[in-house]
């Protein structure tokens, strides 16, 4: 099997989808279990003292705890964060349930309206502005406030994605490395091509899609403007470079830039550059036409690989990975899963002490063992596990990932009333995409709307 793994450039603005984690090999997980110096699986008392980091924990507590489709896949690493937390605060007790992911958006807004959150919940950031500006959550920033030297330890972008009038919401939990193309070899050398002629840019993409059709007949890609707004359009316009707000306070995401950025996806449609149903498509839609040999190129996080790799260990042989997709800035990303803090909860230091142990630097390197995800928390990167290339999930990531995460620049708007401007932002996506009106026009139209909706 062949892997050509280049720097990660690029940005495939989407969340890190907890159902295609990849799954430890029992028998590696059995041996950590086993080794009596691995602190996760056997901490010594030094280490539970090291861990207690929270002042002020309410004795008696019982957090509730709500994660993302993670059970039962990861039942035995969850039941462990449990029992090495209650050992380390004594008297609190963790009380976790799963809650699939295409229903928890609806679950958390439902206890919200109940009076009855959880007290830590593993949300999608794109949720937070809808909750945040609703009052409905603690800032974490002022959570954080009596511990700098904790604060420090966190990926700075990860824990700012999503800032609300300033103010962070969130402790960023597992993060996904999402910046890189992965391409069918047979393909590309079946239209003539080589890994130089691959596009890094979407102008590039556009051209390389025409040239795809017109050599061999291949699809340059799909893409996924379906269910969830993968592919968001006011994030792709910041990393063109568009500014989202006027100095008076206004959005400003219709100028003749944006307009040029977003004529770019409105090509790739209406010149049949890509799949159409890719308008209805979500991102395993995606990976399954490229698992088909039907695309040449796919821009998925890479342990989404694993998929094709089930559906076609055809195509999954023919695997190359390379620099990937990048807007006018240049800029690159992380995508981030978060732990938030409702406003209601009863017992605020015992669930700050649950979301940081959650993502303390040993438990959170154990779980890129198991899952092939990378820590929040940059003091994992010590682990000698993200220096290795043998054995364990993404080897040849692992060493580029402390340098990834570091200098990654997230760049995600989050509005007040998130819900409602989304959904103005993805009707005006698809009237453009549609040919209903023109890019301008579909950017006016969504511009002014949402300072109608925000009262500007």
């Amino acid at each position: 099997m062949k892997h050509v793994w280049k720097t990660l450039l690029a940005l495939a603005v989407a969340l890190v989808a907890v159902g295609a984690l990849a799954q430890a090999d029992p028998a590696e997980l059995a041996a950590r279990q086993a080794d009596p110096g691995n602190a996760f699986w056997n901490p010594s008392a030094a280490d539970l003292q090291a861990w207690n980091v929270v002042d002020g924990v309410e004795d008696g507590a019982t957090v509730t705890w709500w994660t993302m489709s993670l059970s039962p896949t990861f039942n035995p690493y969850l039941e462990q964060i449990i029992a090495n937390f209650e050992a380390t605060y004594p008297g609190v007790t963790v009380d976790w349930e799963d809650v699939p992911w295409d229903g928890l958006q609806a679950r958390v807004r439902n206890s919200f309206t109940a009076g009855n959150p959880p007290d830590v919940a593993n949300i999608s950031p794109a949720w937070i502005g809808e909750f945040a500006s609703a009052g409905l959550l603690l800032s974490t920033d002022e959570l954080m406030k009596d511990y700098p030297n904790l604060r420090g330890n966190y990926v700075e972008t990860a824990w700012n994605t999503n800032r609300i009038e300033g103010e962070s919401y969130l402790v960023p939990w597992y993060l996904g490395l999402s910046n890189f193309v992965a391409y069918n070899e047979a393909l590309l050398a079946e239209c003539g091509m080589t890994e130089a002629d691959l596009p890094t840019t979407w102008v590039e993409l556009r051209d390389f899609a025409r040239r795809t059709l017109d050599t061999c007949g291949y699809y340059a890609t799909s893409l996924n403007f379906g269910p969830a707004t993968e592919q968001y359009l006011v994030n792709y316009l910041v990393y063109n470079d568009v500014p989202v707000y006027h100095a008076d306070g206004t959005v400003a995401l219709n100028t003749p830039e944006a307009a040029e950025a977003l004529q770019v996806w409105v090509d790739l449609i209406q010149e049949d550059l890509i799949p159409r149903s890719s308008l209805t498509d979500d991102h395993r839609n995606m990976i399954d036409r490229f698992s088909e040999g039907e695309t040449v190129l796919i821009m998925v996080a890479p342990h989404m690989l694993r998929i094709v790799n089930d559906n076609n260990p055809a195509v999954y042989a023919e695997l190359g990975v390379a620099a990937g997709i990048t807007g006018s800035s240049g800029a690159s990303s992380v995508d981030v899963q978060a732990l938030v803090i409702p406003e209601a909860t009863a017992y605020p230091n015992a669930a700050l002490a649950l979301a940081l142990f959650i993502t303390n630097p040993e438990t959170q390197a154990e779980f890129s063992k198991w899952a092939g995800i990378f820590p929040s928390n940059l003091r994992s990167y010590a682990d000698p596990y993200f220096t290795s290339t043998e054995g364990g999930q993404l080897p040849m990531i692992r060493p580029l990932a402390f340098d990834y995460v570091v200098n990654a620049d997230n760049r995600s708007v989050a509005f007040p009333r998130d819900t409602e401007v989304q959904q103005i932002v993805t009707e005006a996506t698809q009237a453009a995409l549609l040919g209903q009106v023109s890019a301008q026009e579909a950017l006016d139209q969504m511009s002014e709307r949402i300072n109608a909706l925000l009262g500007y």
